[in-house]
């Protein structure tokens, strides 16, 4: 391990710049138990019904009478959930398949593996047991393979590529039920799903998402005002915005969106008619994303948390242009450092935004600042979900 490194857990490093920095908020035992949990999957993996297509109680009972064990949320009528069971013992094959990282982190929990996924293998036949190997050397599953697999012939094929039987973790593979295909069901997480009802989107309403991708709060929107206000959705990359299209094509809400290429820290100079015309916007901006779980493997550096926190200021700043006053901030991201959470806060309002109470239960108080506890943090190891963060902004009248 370099001695710039310190592993909090095994395959997940901080820098130490960061690591003291984190200290400033946290125990170093309380860190060490966070990423402990950020290690392995939440004991519950979440979907949200398409109440557009759907009744949440209709799914649930087609889905069960499959043998799949959805259960009801609390506090969302849209939210399902089920157990996500493990961790398990894998079997040895004499084959080995090596998987990028977002495969791996996928395969982990159960999903079975797609060519694209794959990053090596060597001389496997169909119908030869293998083990699927994570980038950093780790044994997350045993399968089947599907197809004849060599590294030579991967690039441009598509498709199943092996069967998972047995992974770390298992939870169902939602991806490949028929409710899936024909858009009954997205799957996110719980406080994914929670930053769409802050918002509260209405009817009639001038609504943007500024980093939509992959479109799963987007649609969220479009169905809470089913369909009925006026919505823009941007991101910066022809691949982004195909996501956002793909997920908006599946769930039947393409119609809904007016969807555009377009870096939204520019908005206000590319679209200058939505300039002090938007009633709601939803910033989930790129971060560093150390609440993701599981994460099997990461490194992080205090370089990555400033970079992030000064792309995220400059959303900030666009959005306060393109709000009418009296308009709403949702903020969010799916990380822990407060320099990407309520240092972005402390920066909105002294620009002009106040910060409202944001009203959801079970919900931890932001780390610092007299305003933390009208902020909402999501701990792995307190509510067991990712790590996220939501707060709600009002631009003053």
């Amino acid at each position: 391990m370099s001695s710039k490194f310190i592993e909090i857990v095994e395959g997940l490093e901080i820098d130490l710049k960061l690591y003291k920095y984190l200290l400033e908020y946290f125990s170093d035992s309380e860190l060490r138990l966070m990423f402990k949990y950020i290690k392995r999957p939440p004991h519950r993996y979440y979907v949200r019904v398409n109440t557009l297509k759907i009744s949440t109680e209709e799914l649930v009972k087609r889905l069960r009478s499959r043998k799949l064990h959805a259960h009801f949320d609390e506090y969302l009528s849209e939210a399902i959930w089920f157990r996500i069971e493990g961790p398990f013992k894998i079997p040895s094959a004499r084959k080995i398949v090596i998987v990028d990282k977002f495969a791996a982190e996928s395969i982990y929990v159960g999903a079975n593996l797609y060519f694209p996924g794959i990053v090596k293998c060597e001389n496997i036949h169909k119908g030869d047991e293998v083990n699927v190997m994570a980038p950093n050397g780790e044994i997350i599953a045993y399968g089947i393979a599907e197809e004849d697999l060599s590294s030579t012939s991967l690039r441009s094929r598509k498709g199943l590529a092996v069967k998972v039987i047995k992974s770390v973790y298992k939870a169902p593979k939602i991806r490949e039920l028929s409710e899936y295909i024909n858009g009954f069901i997205y799957d996110q997480s719980l406080p994914a799903q929670w930053t769409s009802h802050v918002l509260n989107p209405e009817e009639d309403e001038l609504i943007i998402d500024m980093c939509a991708a992959p479109g799963g709060k987007l649609s969220h929107i479009v169905q809470l005002c089913r369909g009925r206000a006026r919505i823009y959705a941007f991101d910066r990359s022809d691949r982004k915005i195909r996501q956002v299209l793909d997920t908006l094509r599946r769930l039947d809400m393409i119609s809904h969106v007016e969807v555009e290429i377009a870096d939204s820290r520019y908005l206000d100079i590319d679209y200058p008619e939505l300039v002090g015309k938007v009633d709601k916007i939803l910033l989930d901006p790129s971060c560093t994303s150390i609440g993701v779980r599981p994460k099997l493997f990461d490194r992080k550096c205090m370089n990555h948390v400033k970079a992030s926190s000064n792309y995220q200021r400059q959303f900030i700043n666009v959005a306060y242009k393109l709000l009418r006053r009296g308009g709403v901030l949702v903020y969010s991201t799916c990380t822990l450092t407060p320099m990407e959470n309520e240092d972005i806060i402390n920066y909105a309002l002294r620009i002009g935004f106040e910060v409202e109470y944001v009203d959801i239960p079970f919900k931890s108080h932001g780390l610092h600042y007299s305003w933390s506890f009208m902020l909402a943090r999501f701990y792995p190891h307190i509510q067991d979900t990712p790590g996220f963060f939501i707060a709600k902004l009002v631009k003053k009248s």
